[in-house]
């Protein structure tokens, strides 16, 4: 490159501190063990190219890609948790396209489709005060909790991704009422376990007042034996964690005339479609 190019490389747009304060890193993952001031450059046209690539998409490649690019420090993607995943997408989006983004929502009252601007720094502002891990007690145990890494849900995603697909296309096979029943419990039953599954893989360790288990194949089979209400517990408590995690709602109004209400909707932004076409479910599959 010729020496007066250097002074128009691509620069940092921003700098972020991640909200997990790097708890679950080390220099594998983030360089130097740097979890603040870390620098955010905008999408080059490459990374433009590669959201519009839909095996990248749907494999998650695309949105690894895109923050090795645009977050050098950031050296394994793969093993960021959910909320600084989505932390550094929005940040990657300010340094990319502004601090606006337009999104839709539905009004609950009239069902009328309405568009928002939303105000990108702002709501990063809201990831300040994240708790970095969370517990909840069921009985005599008290659970505790951490999010997932987004290697963990990719992998989560894409198999609940082909059990819905495998489900949808039952009844147009040409077999039995009886077979398709079959295949069709069997795949709920599949379903059902993938929960289970999910629901573990955010289980760091459960405890009692002097004794803990962390062996996650452990803590699966104790569930799988264990009252149906248990589960059913786990799942309620880990649905209502991961909303905290989630990233906060933001207020619309109706332009509905007569209706006019004002309400909160939820931004519907998955990992592998943020900067592209949704493929995906969200990373909180178990909600």
């Amino acid at each position: 490159m010729s020496d007066f190019l250097q002074k128009y490389k691509r620069q940092p747009k921003i700098y972020i501190d991640l909200p997990s304060h790097g708890k679950f890193y080390n220099a594998d993952i983030i360089q130097d063990e740097q979890y603040s001031q870390i620098a955010v450059f905008g999408m080059t046209t490459m990374d433009e190219i590669m959201v519009k690539t839909p095996d990248a998409l749907f494999t998650g490649e695309a949105t690894a890609s895109i923050i090795k690019s645009c977050i050098p420090a950031i050296i394994d993607p793969w093993k960021l948790v959910g909320y600084d995943i989505d932390y550094v997408l929005l940040a990657i989006r300010v340094a990319t396209y502004g601090e606006t983004m337009n999104v839709g929502s539905s009004c609950p009252n009239c069902r009328q489709p309405n568009e928002s601007q939303l105000d990108l720094q702002h709501l990063m502002g809201h990831f300040v005060d994240y708790p970095v891990t969370g517990q909840f007690t069921i009985g005599d145990l008290t659970v505790h909790v951490n999010p997932i890494d987004y290697a963990t849900n990719t992998e989560f995603s894409r198999e609940h991704y082909t059990l819905q697909r495998q489900i949808s296309q039952i009844e147009t096979q040409s077999i039995s009422r009886m077979e398709k029943d079959k295949q069709l419990n069997d795949l709920m039953a599949q379903m059902t376990n993938l929960n289970l599954r999910l629901a573990v893989s955010y289980i760091d360790k459960i405890t009692d007042n002097k004794d803990e288990e962390s062996d996650k194949s452990v803590i699966l089979d104790f569930i799988k034996d264990h009252d149906a209400e248990f589960y059913n517990k786990l799942k309620e408590s880990i649905k209502g964690i991961t909303d905290v995690w989630d990233i906060p709602r933001f207020e619309a109004t109706c332009i509905n005339e007569e209706c006019n209400k004002t309400y909160r909707s939820k931004i519907n932004m998955d990992y592998a479609s943020f900067f592209g076409t949704r493929s995906l479910d969200s990373r909180n599959l178990i909600l």
